[in-house]
């Protein structure tokens, strides 16, 4: 479902119920799989392709933390293999993008 856009504040009560939750899962999964996957993968990358520079465990993890807000990725690329993670991974279709509305894959079994 996506909510419509009131332009104004919401209340306590629908931030504690509907947006704090949201936020809390998606920290927690960057938290629990992206974060340390990217962090890993910076660290070994640099590692046995003989980049890394003499620094702190804290210094490297900072760094690759950085480089996630990275800005020159094939958004093309990016967005194929995003259309098909989020079909076959959370069953759901974009069927339009501006504005964005997703429709539920119902698959029968």
């Amino acid at each position: 479902m996506i909510r419509e856009n009131i332009n104004g504040d919401i209340s306590n009560e629908e931030f504690e119920k509907l947006l704090k939750p949201f936020a809390d899962n998606y920290n927690e999964y960057l938290e629990n799989y992206i974060i340390p996957e990217v962090i890993a993968y910076y660290i070994a990358n640099s590692y046995y392709t003989h980049s890394m520079y003499k620094g702190s465990f804290l210094q490297h993890y900072n760094s690759a933390k950085d480089v996630i807000n990275y800005f020159g990725e094939d958004s093309e690329k990016v967005k194929a293999e995003f259309y098909k993670l989020l079909r076959v991974k959370y069953a759901l279709l974009i069927t339009n993008e501006n504005p964005l509305e997703i429709k539920r894959i119902e698959y029968e079994c």
